[in-house]
């Protein structure tokens, strides 16, 4: 799914959104600061959620799907300003993008193509772009989830045919193979995935009446599921978003029943418990979720017209004492401050 928070090793936090009228913005807020709003493309240059990246020397990356179905690169180095450039032409991207970065800069990039193909972008600091299809027709909906097993060149996980789960892999010197996670009418939402440094990898999706599903496998085994909520308490306008913890804690943010915001954690080994983030009431159309080196959890809702809300809690293990700040929707075009 597209990931819409970044947090820089000096502690300022970045956040993307699409405006009202398809312009898009970041956010930006060093610790004990207030929040600024930036302008990064004008109206009418934006038609999915964006996806946000941070590179090592700073440089921050937003990728978002543009006007004609285009994918747009745009990229600030620190201190300067937005410059845009197009990943993907006319007719390519049907999907937000999702994205991943190695430690050397190396942008890792899914999207939906045209007949629900599967395609993958990648590009190091300064190069140009290099697409390729990963699966043909018929194969990807939803929005793709991007991630970057040890050893491997990239992995992605998607929607498959029939509603089941793929994660497809891209094997130095095999190329792209493909796993089924989950069988037939198991996915009703985009996947989110995250890693542990041990190389496992943990994914959740929207599962069967509204339920919350977990996946998890270590490199080179079986696939496991676990049922982390029941029945009518993921709703359907949303995909879930997840974490993992430096303690090894697994975070996924969900949008609950009438519009409530949900945060779900497990220890490892541990059982699911529920956290209530916010209350119901806010039309909440989706959420993404970052856990920072020293455990703090950092939520992103976001609602109708791009408004946006902000919360944080001191631990992955635990957002008892939850905080949220309301951003409200991005400003008009010209008024970032």
């Amino acid at each position: 799914m597209a990931s819409l928070i970044v947090v820089r090793p000096d502690g300022e936090t970045g956040i993307v959104a699409r405006g009202p009228d398809a312009s898009l913005w970041y956010y930006r807020s060093s610790p004990g600061t207030s929040w600024r709003a930036e302008l990064v493309a004008g109206p009418s240059t934006t038609v999915s959620e964006p996806s946000v990246m941070l590179r090592q020397d700073g440089e921050a990356g937003v990728l978002a799907r543009g006007t004609g179905n285009t994918l747009l690169y745009y990229r600030a180095p620190p201190g300067a300003s937005w410059r845009a450039e197009q990943v993907a032409g006319p007719g390519t991207t049907y999907s937000a993008p999702s994205v991943a970065v190695r430690p050397d800069g190396e942008a890792h990039v899914a999207a939906r193509g045209p007949d629900f193909s599967l395609l993958y972008y990648r590009a190091a600091p300064g190069a140009s772009w290099h697409g390729e299809q990963v699966a043909g027709a018929g194969t990807a909906g939803h929005i793709p989830a991007v991630w970057l097993p040890p050893g491997e060149e990239a992995g992605i996980v998607a929607q498959g045919p029939d509603a089941s789960l793929l994660c497809h892999r891209d094997v130095p010197g095999a190329g792209w193979r493909t796993e089924q996670v989950a069988g037939p009418r198991t996915t009703f939402s985009g996947p989110s995935v995250a890693v542990r440094p041990d190389g496992e990898a943990h994914v959740a999706a929207r599962g069967p009446d509204d339920t919350l599903l977990y996946y998890r496998a270590r490199p080179g085994a079986a696939w496991r599921c676990a049922h982390v909520a029941g029945a009518d308490t993921t709703v359907s306008s949303s995909a879930p978003s997840m974490a993992i913890g430096p303690g090894g804690e697994a975070g996924i943010a969900a949008v609950g029943p009438a519009g409530t915001l949900m945060y779900h954690w497990a220890s490892p080994g541990g059982s699911w418990r529920a956290e209530q983030v916010a209350a119901a009431g806010r039309g909440l159309l989706g959420v993404s979720m970052i856990v920072r080196p020293g455990g703090e959890v950092n939520v992103v809702a976001y609602g109708p017209g791009g408004a946006l809300t902000f919360c944080r809690a001191a631990s992955a293990a635990s957002g008892s004492s939850w905080q949220g700040t309301r951003l409200g929707p991005p400003p008009g075009p010209g008024r970032g401050g």
